[in-house]
């Protein structure tokens, strides 16, 4: 983090728009326009299946976890080891991925989680187990996301070239958040249903459609050759360097800090909140996530429609500020009714955040350096995120989730508008 706190002082002021090449036709009827190449129709088909398991598992292990321990403090611990690997090691994955075949890695990393959560379903097939061992398959799983993420992003534009890039990116996140409402109303309905169990073998099962995909898709002969580098500490650490050199990338970067401490962290408490604060169920659960999801998914495919018109860094600061007002109203709510239009809302202004990022930080970043930028932004992501939900857990345990989930709004709207007035407004070059 030291690294990038000194390129804080080096946002400086660009006036005029820089267009780019190729730029890709905006509107709604050219939503889907990645999805004509048959590679990506490939992996993201594949990736949709496997993420609705993901979710699927997700929220059967945050109320596994609660159900179990009755702690929200667990709760935050939980998800904050799962995030600690992309910490300690999204740097490394981030070179890997420059150097190594992304699909050999996407590959292994897939083969992993399977075993994973294959492992833990017949754990609780035959009985209760200690949250020490959910803490550990949190971890793994948290590990092979690590190698996982700056493959799977830096792949895309291997899969649809530049000129889709962003509507690839776009059509990524409402794919994430698209099956964010299937994933969690099937899990709601299995935890209520047959059990914890089968929610993680659905995980485990769904990776079967991603091996089948990565088998599908054609690259060329030079996505498998190794790249030529040195592997030292050096060759890893060139993106800080070009970090420094990007005013636009640097303030996508400080502003991902600022998401994973006060932001993101709010899901680690929404089963805590669903039932001490809205006084609901396992389906009830499921359902909230759902209606977080959709808002996510339709923030999304308004970007994929938008393409680059609406990659801005303004539009950054639009998505944490609409967060953080709809997440503070959340946390005081007390039913249904209007909590479910405001965690739609919150979850559409969070993803708005994110598309927009990865879009400005995947378009700017030259082609040999993506996978070390991308390392550089899964890193403040990991380095934030288990801060963030660690902190929310302690403050939550002692104010309730709701608070929490307001307090941690509160720090998103504030730092934004510090950072905003410290730097100027510039669109990404595309």
């Amino acid at each position: 983090m030291a690294e990038y706190q000194s390129t804080e002082a080096q946002i400086v002021t660009v006036n005029q728009p820089t267009e780019m090449p190729n730029e890709p036709k905006a509107g709604w009827r050219n939503m889907f326009s990645a999805l004509k190449n048959p590679n990506y129709r490939y992996f993201y088909s594949g990736q949709s299946v496997s993420l609705i398991g993901t979710w699927t598992r997700t929220a059967a292990l945050a109320w596994v976890t609660y159900q179990f321990t009755h702690s929200e403090l667990w709760l935050g611990m939980v998800f904050m080891l799962n995030s600690l690997p992309i910490f300690l090691l999204a740097i490394y994955a981030g070179a890997l991925a420059d150097r190594v075949p992304k699909i050999l890695i996407f590959k292994v990393t897939s083969w992993f989680s399977l075993l994973s959560s294959l492992t833990l379903a017949l754990m609780l097939f035959h009985g209760a187990v200690h949250v020490a061992y959910l803490m550990i398959f949190s971890v793994l799983w948290g590990l092979s996301t690590t190698f996982e993420m700056p493959a799977r992003q830096t792949l895309m534009v291997e899969l649809v070239g530049k000129g889709d890039l962003v509507n690839a990116i776009a059509l990524n996140s409402a794919m994430v958040n698209s099956t964010r409402v299937i994933g969690p109303a099937i899990g709601g309905l299995l935890l209520a249903t047959v059990g914890a169990p089968w929610c993680f073998l659905v995980d485990a099962l769904s990776y079967l459609a991603v091996l089948y995909a990565l088998f599908c898709i054609k690259l060329p002969a030079a996505h498998f050759e190794r790249k030529p580098g040195n592997r030292g500490w050096k060759y890893t650490l060139e993106g800080f360097q070009y970090l420094r050199t990007n005013s636009t990338i640097a303030q996508a970067v400080l502003l991902l800090s600022i998401m994973g401490l006060g932001g993101w962290a709010y899901q680690s408490q929404l089963s805590a909140f669903v039932v001490t604060q809205l006084h609901m169920g396992a389906r009830g659960y499921g359902w909230v996530l759902a209606v977080n999801g959709l808002g996510a998914c339709v923030a999304a495919l308004t970007v994929a429609a938008r393409g680059a018109q609406i990659v801005r860094v303004r539009t950054l600061y639009i998505g944490v500020l609409v967060y953080a007002l709809s997440i503070i109203f959340f946390g005081a709510s007390h039913h249904i009714a209007t909590a479910a239009p405001l965690l739609f809302v919150a979850g559409g202004g969070i993803i708005l955040f994110y598309s927009i990022g990865n879009s400005i930080i995947q378009t700017e970043s030259p082609d040999h350096l993506r996978g070390r930028i991308m390392g550089i932004w899964a890193l403040v992501f990991g380095g934030s995120l288990p801060l963030g939900t660690f902190l929310m857990g302690v403050i939550a345990q002692h104010f309730g989730p709701g608070r929490a989930m307001q307090i941690g709004g509160m720090v998103c709207g504030i730092a934004a508008l510090l950072v905003c007035s410290t730097g100027h407004f510039r669109r990404a070059p595309m």
